[in-house]
């Protein structure tokens, strides 16, 4: 037990010198204050491509926005997210676009086409005229399309039949004419259909359209093809 007293006295010795060695003990360090703020960062606004942003400021030349009922922030350089009728997702990518009766006039422009992200456009009750666009079948992720309550004129495009996700389509109240593209019969997610009132359809219903739950077929006196 001496030997053990002994050999522990002596290492606290030779600790009290080797710190004398390197100029003494070292202080403490006192703690941070409670109210010390955190490290800053920086909150980052999603932004919109360009090409959605070019989208819409073509729908706006296009459509005689300046007339709108409603076009807040639009050609502005906040974000789109902000512009009136435009909902976008965490990345500033449109998703959504609503001007439903808000007095559109002129034509859709093609570039709607690429809102590779859209899944929702409601241009109905307004005053939109000219051809539907092909390019609108390019929208992949497109659910619902609301063209409705307009003068829009000439065929349907068979392009509208690339819509694999299209669940809603209303086309009435139109001056639409021609037959109805056999391509929309592969809308296999299809739930409502409404083509008719003031468009002048002929020919016959594609037959893969039997199974859309919700339709006007009644209103158009048309067959269904092959019968």
């Amino acid at each position: 037990m001496r030997l053990v007293a002994v050999m522990a006295a002596a290492l606290a010795l030779a600790l009290i010198f080797a710190a004398g060695c390197t100029g003494g003990l070292q202080p403490t360090p006192e703690p941070l204050p409670l109210d010390t703020p955190a490290p800053l960062t920086a909150t980052v606004a999603p932004t919109s491509t360009p090409v959605d942003r070019a989208a819409l400021t073509s729908l706006y030349n296009a459509a005689n926005g300046r007339s709108w009922t409603n076009s807040t922030n639009w050609l502005s350089d906040r974000p789109i997210g902000e512009w009136y009728g435009v909902t976008t997702d965490d990345s500033g990518r449109v998703t959504e676009l609503d001007l439903s009766n808000n007095q559109l006039s002129g034509e859709i422009p093609p570039e709607l086409g690429s809102l590779a992200r859209l899944t929702y456009l409601g241009l109905f009750s307004n005053g939109l005229s000219g051809e539907i666009p092909p390019e609108l079948g390019s929208l992949a992720n497109l659910r619902v399309l609301y063209l409705n309550g307009n003068q829009l004129s000439g065929e349907i495009p068979s392009e509208l039949g690339n819509l694999a996700s299209l669940e809603w389509l209303h086309l009435n109240s139109n001056q639409l004419i021609g037959e109805i593209p056999p391509e929309l019969g592969n809308l296999a997610s299809l739930e409502v259909l409404y083509l008719y009132y003031s468009n002048r359809l002929s020919g016959c219903v594609p037959s893969g359209l039997r199974r859309v739950p919700y339709n006007d077929f009644s209103w158009h006196g048309l067959p269904f093809c092959g019968n």
